[in-house]
């Protein structure tokens, strides 16, 4: 196993110099590879204790030249592609915080439906539920039950048979009752106004048991 170096000045100055020399070179042949294979320009210019003049790769010209086209960019193109290290931080922060965001949401929903199905199987009393699941609880079913309506008719509109629908998720939603939400028997009522958009069913089936 590849021991994990730490990245700190190398106090021996001889050591420094052989460190310096070989990792320049690597790098000038990944700057190399890179602009070989990404067909990018690319250019190096590292100023050292080794040398009184600055060493440009892959030549003075060549770096002047990427240099001179990059400058020729508008300051609002450049900075659009440009990331100083805050800004790689809130940028990568910001996209952790949206991943934890939807894992809690799918987690929610998961949690829900779990829920949902155990009352419709029995096996959970909805009265025993707290206040705050059963307000979870019916919302969930109020969409639930929306986009099945919607399944349905998008279903019946392109001539096919409500049949095709899955069963268990058409019987155990439609017929068997969940609770006292008569607020649901009123939205059931209300299915011939219910606005459409093609929505197609996503992690909403029930899991087989």
């Amino acid at each position: 196993m590849r021991r994990k170096m730490k990245y700190s000045l190398i106090e021996n100055e001889a050591s420094r110099k052989r460190s310096f020399i070989k990792r320049k070179k690597r790098m000038m042949k990944k700057l190399a590879q890179l602009s070989t294979l990404s067909d990018i320009k690319t250019c190096a210019v590292i100023y050292s204790p080794y040398n009184p003049d600055p060493e440009a790769w892959p030549s003075r010209e060549g770096a002047e030249k990427v240099i001179s086209d990059f400058m020729e960019v508008s300051t609002g193109d450049r900075n659009k592609r440009m990331f100083d290290q805050e800004r790689l931080l809130h940028v990568g922060i910001a996209k952790e915080e949206a991943k934890l965001q939807k894992m809690r949401t799918d987690n929610q929903n998961f949690e829900i439906q779990n829920i949902m199905f155990g009352c419709l199987k029995g096996e959970i009393d909805v009265h025993k539920l707290g206040q705050k699941d059963r307000e979870d609880l019916s919302s969930f079913i109020d969409t639930y039950i929306n986009k099945l309506i919607c399944r349905r008719q998008n279903l019946m509109e392109n001539g096919e048979s409500s049949s095709r629908l899955p069963p268990s998720v058409v019987a155990d939603a439609v017929v068997v009752p969940v609770g006292d939400y008569d607020h649901m028997n009123q939205n059931q009522n209300q299915q011939k106004s219910i606005q459409c958009q093609g929505w197609r069913p996503h992690g909403l089936e029930p899991s087989p048991t």
